[in-house]
């Protein structure tokens, strides 16, 4: 139990569809976890406005929108295995610190890290939120959806985190040139002594899952020999986590327009 009453009664009110019962009315459901039919019902009515319960008639079953949150949560525990040991080799080829990073809402989330070799290095905090409308891997974490759903991200992302000036039309122009490079690069936008190169990772349908994320001090991405190895090496890397994942190659994609 967990001081947030609600939350319990809402995992119960889930808990209770088990041993082959897809369908309960809020009467049966009461009597499984022990709660009053008008409080069960006031609950499983709210369940269902956020998709969490499904009504049919006048039973309920588990909703479509757990369906969509375990999606989720399998494609990162997914994209972080198949991630993990090129993110070692990138990182044992470059020096330098390499992240995975995820969405969630207008927040982009570290869920996985290779810390770098270098004696100063940059690091992160895995499972810390960060805001999606600065740095490189925000911008390529939302390039590919609906252009003013992205605006709309954004816009939320720089309402939470206020310290920094936003312009929007410098974002949208951006967004556009991240999809049509297929990469990003950024330069003391959230860190004022880091700069870092991000790249899309792709599922097998082609959404954005992930994005990868080389960082590094300002002072070493400047070097024009060292950021072109950086880009080279992380958009390789990405496009082979893509593959992994089931991403056609740019040679696949070629032979099926050719087929």
């Amino acid at each position: 139990m967990t001081a947030v009453g609600v939350l319990d009664k809402v995992m119960a009110i889930l808990d209770a569809f088990e041993d082959g019962a897809t369908r309960l009315d809020p009467a049966a459901v009461a009597s499984r976890v022990g709660f009053s039919t008008p409080t069960t019902y006031r609950l499983m009515k709210a369940m269902s406005q956020h998709r969490l319960l499904d009504l049919e008639e006048r039973d309920y079953r588990l909703g479509s929108r757990l369906l969509e949150l375990g999606s989720r949560a399998r494609t990162g525990v997914h994209v972080r295995t198949v991630a993990l040991p090129h993110m070692r080799a990138l990182r044992d080829a470059l020096g330098e610190t390499v992240e995975l990073q995820i969405r969630t809402g207008h927040r982009r989330v570290p869920i996985e890290m290779a810390v770098g070799r270098r004696t100063v290095r940059t690091t992160g905090q895995i499972g810390v939120p960060l805001p999606i409308h600065m740095g490189a891997s925000s911008r390529v974490l939302i390039a590919w959806l609906n252009e003013e759903r992205a605006m709309e991200l954004a816009a939320e992302s720089a309402a939470e985190w206020p310290g920094r000036a936003w312009d929007a039309d410098t974002y949208r122009s951006r967004l556009r040139q991240v999809r049509d490079q297929g990469w990003e690069y950024s330069d003391g936008e959230r860190d004022p002594e880091t700069s870092a190169v991000s790249a899309p990772v792709h599922d097998a349908e082609g959404y954005v899952v992930a994005a990868l994320v080389v960082s590094s001090t300002m002072t070493r991405l400047a070097d024009d020999t060292h950021r072109a190895e950086v880009i080279h090496e992380l958009r390789r890397t990405a496009r082979a986590v893509s593959g992994e994942l089931g991403y056609p190659t740019p040679h696949e994609q070629e032979q099926e327009t050719l087929g």
